[in-house]
């Protein structure tokens, strides 16, 4: 596996489609952001109505900006990130996740790996 981040260029004249394709390579890969302060992966609701998830019944208090709030907890069958995969995720959906992120990849995934983080390099290896 390359030591490099994964990186999409689309390059092409004014008026070419470049948008129009990056939007539609972006729903069929989704945007996740990485946050290590997050107990929980987070799905954005539009993420989670795409991909048919079912809250499991139980809850959670969060802390956001905006004060507390209580979100659903959702199981996902598996979270991939370069090839390293946990099975059977707990994740919460929230609306705080907006466009264009799909969601927020957190400790509930990243607890199941010892992981680095390189920020000059922008580098996350998970083991």
């Amino acid at each position: 596996m390359s030591d490099q981040p994964f990186v999409i260029a689309i390059d092409g004249p004014a008026g070419a489609g470049k948008s129009t394709a990056a939007r539609a390579l972006a729903s069929r890969l989704g945007f996740f952001l990485l946050d290590t302060g997050a107990t929980y992966c987070v799905l954005a609701p539009t993420a989670a109505r795409r991909m048919s998830v079912k809250p499991t019944g139980e809850t959670v208090d969060i802390r956001t900006a905006n004060g507390t709030v209580r979100a659903p907890i959702v199981e996902l069958a598996s979270i991939d990130v370069g090839g390293n995969r946990a099975r059977q995720v707990r994740a919460i959906v929230h609306p705080a996740v907006a466009p264009p992120l799909d969601g927020i990849i957190g400790l509930s995934f990243l607890n199941r790996f010892s992981y680095g983080i390189d920020p000059r390099r922008r580098v996350l290896r998970l083991n």
